[in-house]
């Protein structure tokens, strides 16, 4: 027992002194980011839905409303960053959203009108989206090559060391008051604000402001990269299955399986923890395989976790549900990530993962549109609610796989030779 725990504890000493101090601090403000973001994200469909009694259509639309607001952000983020540095970009995207919901927790306290309570959520979305493109680039010129796919991992478990505390925490405070819900996620954003600000220093400090073309201009040009679109759109069908998790599962759990709030908390916990615990394993079999091959087994395992809702009854069976879902996003978010900075030209890796984050974004938030008219329309027809999403889970898996003969190698592999990349 003391030497496994020795070994265990060697073994993260040397993962530790293997990279450039500000990847364990960008780690550490995506566990207070994502904690305050798991805190609210699967209660506020809840909250629209049960304590504001808005049809899941209407819910539906608030989400894709904030689909353009964080699509829009999301490119002017990855370009910005390009343009001005990762850092400025990710103080801004975590000082603005720690704002956003302060302003939501008291929009909530006085029961303010809808149209102010979307609009706060739809600055939230675009700050949030402003974040993920410059950390991404960031973390690509902090370390090697052959590293990158493991540093995405690590950077995987801070996201949900957060997601494992943040909905329980969620749901303990859903059942008193939601507005305590939404201040203390402005507290977590604050905490992480202050991390990037005093720790986290520039990674691209040779940017140049004309490099690869700036501006509308720039982005458009990845219009002609067909394959890599084709990729993005596909990327586009699976996160708008992955996110289903916290709006129509959510909701379904609640008012149909029978579960309470402080029970949902629980299960986005579990999502967390599973995370936590096999993301290195599931990073060490992403590097026998192609990237696209691990993609698609990440959307069979998120299809086939859906179908298993069909015949829910109680809390195991979601749970057993969200187990086999989270194996999916232990291959498809490092996977995707890493082949968008494999693919990217190195004075456009902040574009590519711009315009990567724009198609994820869009599925995140087009899943709970169609996912609420489905849910509406199909809450006694089990087949056809959770069929439908489970089909575009193996659409999404065939279409990744279809990929494989059209990339080139050395863009589809997780272990690549060594580029330029910034230690300093």
């Amino acid at each position: 027992m003391l030497s496994a725990i020795s070994k265990t504890y060697c073994s993260l000493a040397v993962l530790y002194r293997k990279y450039d101090r500000r990847i364990w601090y960008l780690f550490l403000a995506r566990v207070f980011s994502a904690m305050g973001f798991a805190i609210v994200i699967p209660f506020l469909s809840i909250y629209l839905y049960s304590e504001l009694g808005i049809p899941m259509k209407v819910v539906g639309t608030v989400f894709l409303l904030a689909a353009f607001s964080r699509a829009g952000m999301q490119l002017i983020g990855g370009e910005l960053s390009d343009r001005y540095g990762r850092r400025r970009v990710m103080l801004l995207a975590m000082g603005g959203r720690a704002v956003t919901f302060l302003l939501l927790s008291l929009l909530i306290l006085y029961a303010q009108h809808l149209l102010f309570i979307v609009l706060a959520v739809m600055l939230s979305y675009g700050f949030g989206a402003m974040f993920m493109p410059s950390a991404d680039a960031m973390i690509a010129e902090l370390v090697k090559d052959q590293d990158r796919i493991e540093a995405y991992g690590i950077q995987r478990i801070g996201l949900n060391a957060g997601w494992a505390i943040g909905p329980a925490i969620g749901g303990f405070l859903a059942s008193l008051s939601y507005f305590w819900l939404f201040f203390l996620t402005s507290i977590l954003f604050i905490f992480g604000f202050l991390i990037t600000f005093f720790f986290i220093g520039e990674s691209n400090k040779n940017r140049s402001r004309q490099s690869a073309g700036t501006g509308l201009k720039g982005i458009l040009s990845i219009r002609n990269n067909h394959d890599f679109l084709i990729f993005a759109f596909f990327a586009l069908l699976i996160f708008s299955i992955m996110t289903q998790i916290v709006s129509t599962l959510s909701v379904y759990v609640v008012s149909e399986v029978g579960l309470n709030k402080i029970h949902l908390g629980f299960l986005y916990t579990i999502n967390g923890l599973v995370i936590i615990f096999l993301q290195f394993p599931g990073i060490s079999l992403i590097k026998r395989m192609k990237l696209t091959s691990a993609l698609s087994i990440g959307a069979l395992f998120a299809g086939f976790g859906y179908s298993i809702v069909i015949f829910a009854d109680g809390f195991w069976t979601i749970a057993i549900a969200i187990v086999i879902l989270t194996f999916g996003e232990i291959f498809i978010t490092p996977a995707g990530t890493t082949l968008t900075s494999n693919w990217a030209p190195l004075s456009e890796r902040g574009r590519y993962m711009g315009v990567y984050g724009l198609f994820q974004s869009f599925g995140r938030s087009f899943g709970p549109f169609y996912g609420g008219f489905l849910l509406d329309a199909f809450m006694h027809q089990l087949g056809l609610l959770w069929g439908a999403i489970s089909a575009i889970g193996l659409v999404s898996a065939l279409g990744f796989f279809s990929l494989q003969w059209k990339i080139k190698p050395k863009i589809n592999v997780a272990m690549v030779k060594t580029q330029t990349y910034s230690a300093g």
